[in-house]
């Protein structure tokens, strides 16, 4: 090439890439695609317990019916391959909120652990943001003792829903729940908010209310479970409704999620907790908002519940910090959103099993298409080929296998934060409420943590089937059979037949055996507080109130905060005379229990009983303003009669106006008008009258009849 050429070209390619690394220049200030604007927004979070995917329409349910849920996926963005690290309420919870796993956040199991203060909540960040933070749950397991109520303005854990009589409930259904939160929405709908949620209905045991059952159901636990599934999505459009009607649809974003799964037998568990298949971790999660976000639009790729704070604090262009273990998936949200991140390993455990039975403790993980659980058994599972992981490969591709254990062992290593501990220790109260819902063992003595739960948990249902079996023996040949599948089946006598046993006896009402089995539990067992105050609740049926308080004591001396005995106690004092020691241990139960509205009521009548009016009357009006009261008619009508007696008519007269609301009848009707009488508002008065007289003229007594013309006619 000449002199003349080269120069030509050193000119021209010179422009070029002068030309060229303008234009880069200029593109580099430009913006890669569009840029929204952070959402400034309501956030409503609505976690769905126990919650598997293909419970769901959207998810191809067995044709179950939940058109709220559905609705919102097909207006919004379904994910259909989300995935909680544990299958456990507490542990699920505290990842969905921190976006750590549960090796960062330590809280490992139910009951055992609480959410460290060091810990930073959705409801923190979104607090500092601004926003107002409010929680309604439905289960025991998410109690504020727990450490989820960080950063909550209003945490309503107060499980216990009005009954006349006292329930100590674990648990709320879906239809307080959703109650108590458009009550609260009704008051702050002015107010920009971070809500959460909690339902916890499709949590065993099954009992969905008559019109979501199905003919045919009997006792299908699978059909009774998507019963259950069904009245909370009723709820939910409860929710969603009460959303529309405020006008605040448009201005929020709303995310449905489940926390973990449920399993029927698939894999030998029943229910969850032990096992990290995908009927147990596989979840739903939804998310809507009809103005910013992508409509009708389905997500493949598989996400976790640690993603989930990560991505609305993107979506809100608020920062996640350090510490933060999920990745956000916010631009795959809008509607020119792309695929979500590029899949990466996820981690799974549940140390259910090694805690509450002393079974192997169980790690997994899932990379791409393959799912690795690791136990002394391991397992290897190609989701893709293999969805119902019915096929272990572990031996087969040994080269992955491998792989999968050394990349588990490193994660292990990496996010484990030891300075994060949240372990505690459960109290007797604690063991009784988690007995309840089913998810602690009878007496949980971890031995050195070699068996395998697929052995344990076969073992375990073999027993539960044996159980079954007694129902039809006679009492007298019950030991004899025990005690021959015990020998055949090698089974101790422990903690876990013990439970069984008492609880089939009661169910028989055979007290006298109850009270046997407990005894001979504790023998065995001395320091298991909970049992002995199971037995404290027997002396209570029984009527022995001597030994409900000598046996109360003993367990108030190792746990004083046990509410559930202090009640017992109370009740056992009044019925032996000492009213005074009962006020002291209803006193004490309400310190531990404030929100509990039936232990209130009973507090409040046994101040009546002690000629004490002024305090019941103090106790009276905090319970009116618990929602779940004022639904209750014969309770209104009760403390309209005891306010008016006390020179309280107003009240009273507010209190029957609820009460004529709710049940319209003569007797009520008569009792509005009379108190309004007394007040002198006579218009409603013989308004209230003539409704008693002319609708519900069979209700009313002669005298009462005779006295309503009377003041009718003045």
């Amino acid at each position: 090439m000449s002199k003349k050429n080269k120069a030509w070209l050193i000119r021209e390619t010179g422009a070029a890439l002068a030309l060229a690394a303008g234009v880069a220049a200029v593109l580099l200030l430009l913006p890669r695609g569009p840029r929204a604007a952070p959402f400034t927004g309501n956030l409503l979070v609505i976690t769905l317990d126990t919650t598997r995917a293909d419970s769901l329409g959207a998810y191809g349910g067995e044709g179950n019916r939940t058109p709220n849920l559905d609705r919102l996926a097909r207006d919004g963005i379904l994910f259909k391959n989300c995935v909680t690290p544990v299958p456990l309420t507490l542990p699920a919870h505290a990842s969905l909120f921190t976006g750590r796993t549960p090796l960062a956040h330590q809280v490992r199991n139910n009951g055992r652990y609480a959410l460290a203060p060091a810990e930073t909540t959705m409801a923190e960040r979104f607090k500092t943001a601004g926003f107002r933070s409010y929680a309604v749950i439905a289960s025991y397991v998410l109690l504020g003792r727990f450490g989820l109520s960080q950063g909550f303005d209003e945490y309503d854990d107060s499980l216990d829903s009005f009954k006349a009589m006292n329930s100590y409930n674990s648990e709320v259904p879906a239809d307080v729940v959703s109650s108590r939160f458009l009550a609260w929405l009704a008051a702050h709908k002015d107010e920009r908010f971070f809500a959460w949620v909690h339902f916890y209905d499709p949590h065993e045991p099954y009992r969905p209310p008559a019109e979501y059952t199905r003919e045919g159901d009997g006792g299908d636990p699978k059909r009774l479970y998507l019963g259950e599934v069904q009245f909370m999505d009723h709820h939910v459009g409860r929710v969603l409704e009460g959303l529309r009607s405020l006008g605040l649809g448009p201005k929020t974003l709303i995310v449905a999620v489940g926390d973990h799964g449920e399993a029927f037998g698939e894999h030998g568990e029943k229910g969850h907790a032990i096992f990290c298949y995908e009927e147990n971790i596989r979840v739903p999660l939804i998310i809507h908002q009809e103005t910013a976000l992508a409509r009708n639009k389905v997500v493949e790729e598989r996400v976790c519940l640690t993603d989930v704070l990560p991505t609305l604090l993107d979506v809100y262009g608020l920062e996640a910090g350090p510490g933060v273990h999920g990745r956000s998936f916010a631009p795959v949200l809008r509607p020119w959103g792309k695929a979500v991140p590029k899949a990466r390993p996820l981690y799974l455990e549940s140390l259910y099993g090694f805690e509450d039975w002393g079974w192997a403790p169980l790690t997994g993980l899932m990379d791409g298409d393959l799912k690795l659980i690791s136990l002394p058994r391991p397992e290897l599972y190609d989701l893709r080929q293999d969805p119902g992981e019915r096929r272990n490969l572990f031996e087969e591709r040994g080269e992955e296998a491998k792989r999968l254990k050394e990349l588990l062992a490193s994660f292990v290593s990496s996010h484990t934060e030891l300075g994060s501990q949240g372990k505690r220790e459960m109290t007797a109260e604690d063991v009784l409420r988690l007995r309840s819902l089913g998810y602690v063992s009878a007496g949980a003595r971890p031995g050195a943590g070699v068996l395998d739960p697929k052995d344990g948990v076969a073992l375990d249902l073999k027993t539960a089937e044996f159980f079954k079996t007694l129902e039809d023996v006679p009492s007298r040949d019950v030991d004899a059979a025990l005690a021959g599948f015990l020998r055949a089946n090698g089974i101790d006598k422990g903690p876990a037949v013990y439970s069984r046993l008492w609880r089939f006896y009661e169910r028989r009402k055979e007290w006298d055996r109850v009270e046997r089995t407990l005894r001979e539990a504790l023998a065995g067992s001395p320091d298991d507080i909970a049992t002995r105050a199971e037995l404290a609740w027997v002396c209570s049926i029984t009527k022995r109130y001597d030994q409900v308080v000598s046996t109360g004591r003993e367990v108030l001396e190792r746990d004083p905060s046990n509410s559930f005995t202090r009640i017992l106690m109370g009740d056992a004092f009044e019925a032996l005379g000492d009213p005074e020691a009962a006020q002291a241990e209803l006193e004490k139960a309400l310190e531990l229990e404030p929100e509990n509205v039936s232990l209130r009521i009973k507090y409040a009548e046994l101040l009546i009983k002690r000629k004490k009016v002024p305090e019941a009357l103090a106790a009276y009006d905090r319970l009116t303003a618990n929602i779940d009261v004022l639904k209750d008619p014969e309770f209104l009508y009760e403390l309209a009669v005891f306010y008016a007696g006390n020179g309280r008519e107003r009240q009273a007269a507010d209190l029957m106006a609820a009460c004529c609301r709710l049940h319209p009848s003569g007797r009520n009707y008569f009792f509005q008008a009379v108190v309004l009488f007394r007040l002198e508002d006579y218009e409603a008065a013989r308004a209230s009258m003539r409704a008693a007289l002319e609708r519900h003229p069979d209700e009313l007594t002669a005298e009462q009849r005779e006295l309503a013309k009377k003041l009718l006619n003045k």
